[in-house]
């Protein structure tokens, strides 16, 4: 019998629909079906999300748990799914991000290649397409996930992280703070590694950051994080639960660095105030700025005297 390696963890509130178009991907993996378990964690939801994942008991290894509502615990659903996971790998997805149909098998091995620890962040098309631009919802297809991505890369709806990659290169893990693109709309990393680094810290409460916080954390443990096209997805265009995205994530940027206090981690408030460039690009030009013509790749260790 094939044992379980990934745990694929999918926290969800209210949104029973985008979670059938979630699990109708997963369903459609290449990854075998012994292979891959999904937990799915309710915030407290009082929809049919219950119902849903009882449509697709016959074609996944799917788990349902449910969690008082309490308000924002994204981070404690996520907390409650990578504690019952059995997977050595849990995949973590955002309700209405669609997997294309290789990716669960892209994870598997990206991990199973790797020499050390790994963290890796998935590409996601469409994260900041309006639903109402002309022609995106006809192009977009629940069950053809491969196409929509197709039509999506076709039109320019890229990740919203490609203008990093762009100035930066795809090599995340040579930028000095690569914790920073840690989404867990779509992400993965090995469970024993999620556990030492304390898992999602649940104090965060409204959205954004605890996913970043995370990252900080794996990131400091030594894991190697590593951005692959390959382990590809679409966020389904839908309306954003935060008003506010700038002013939400500007919080979580400042509470970050208050945490850690870390150099690089220091730079966020810079990054913020200066909207052209990305935080790794604001401290890497900091860096060459004092050091003159010093190697990009050496700001991963810091400045003289500081930690990273």
């Amino acid at each position: 019998m094939s044992t379980v390696e990934i745990s694929v963890v999918i926290p969800t509130y209210n949104r029973s629909l985008l979670l059938r178009h979630t699990l109708d991907a997963l369903r459609r993996q290449t990854l075998d079906r012994d292979l891959f378990e999904v937990i799915v964690v309710d915030d407290g939801g009082s929809d049919d999300a219950e119902a849903v994942v009882a449509e697709f008991a016959d074609v996944l290894d799917v788990t349902y748990f449910w969690q008082e509502d309490a308000g924002f615990r994204a981070g404690k659903a996520r907390n409650i799914g990578t504690a019952i996971a059995s997977g050595r790998y849990v995949v973590y997805v955002d309700t209405g991000v669609l997997l294309a149909t290789g990716t669960l098998a892209a994870h598997l091995r990206i991990h199973r290649d790797s020499t050390y620890p790994t963290a890796v962040v998935g590409y996601v098309y469409g994260f900041e397409v309006d639903p109402s631009m002309d022609g995106v919802m006809a192009a977009v297809d629940h069950a053809d996930a491969d196409a929509t991505i197709a039509h999506l890369h076709a039109a320019g709806a890229l990740d919203v992280r490609e203008r990093q990659y762009a100035e930066l290169g795809d090599a995340i893990g040579s930028w000095p703070a690569p914790f920073d693109v840690f989404w867990t709309c779509h992400a993965s990393a090995e469970r024993s590694e999620l556990l030492r680094a304390g898992l999602f810290d649940e104090s965060f409460t409204s959205w954004g950051g605890e996913d970043v916080d995370l990252g900080v954390r794996l990131f400091q443990l030594g894991d190697r994080f590593v951005m692959d096209r390959s382990a590809r997805s679409f966020h389904w265009p839908h309306a954003k639960e935060v008003s506010d995205l700038k002013e939400s994530s500007a919080t979580a940027a400042e509470r970050i660095h208050r945490k850690y206090d870390l150099w690089t981690t220091s730079f966020y408030g810079k990054d913020l105030q200066n909207e052209k460039y990305s935080l790794n690009k604001v401290i890497l030009m900091d860096v060459e700025r004092k050091s003159g013509n010093r190697p990009a790749s050496s700001a991963t260790a810091g400045p003289e005297g500081s930690d990273a």
